[in-house]
């Protein structure tokens, strides 16, 4: 298992999965030393399901930002199953993620459990 972090996110890579976990406030200035990373780690390892877990953050964006960062997360991870794990008053966020990914023709899907979470990406995952 490979591990990464910093003070707003923490990234774990094992067996094809990578798994992004955010923590604290997050605004619209925040976010580019996570992007960087996640585009790095997406080019370098082999990836075959990701998992967003967002339930320790707090994300203050605009329908726009957000749509705009979930765009991005769309266009790096093409081909790859996508869970995003929210608590329940994220569910808002959760749907706008799954939606905008699947207008992309991405695979998504929103939990509220990272074990349901897992067992879903495990069963969406393309066979290497």
């Amino acid at each position: 298992m490979r591990i990464y972090s910093t003070t707003e996110f923490e990234i774990r890579i094992r067996d094809g999965l990578l798994e992004m976990r955010s923590e604290g406030t997050r605004v619209s200035q925040t976010g580019s030393d996570g992007e960087r990373a996640f585009s790095s780690l997406l080019r370098g390892e082999s990836i075959e399901m990701i998992a967003f877990d967002i339930r320790a953050a707090d994300f203050r964006f605009s329908s726009v930002e957000l749509e705009s960062r979930i765009r991005y997360i769309g266009r790096q991870c093409r081909g790859i199953p996508l869970a995003f794990i929210g608590r329940g008053d994220q569910r808002g966020q959760v749907r706008a993620a799954v939606q905008t990914i699947e207008k992309m023709d991405g695979t998504a899907r929103g939990f509220q459990s990272r074990q349901q979470a897992l067992t879903w990406l495990k069963i969406a995952r393309q066979p290497a």
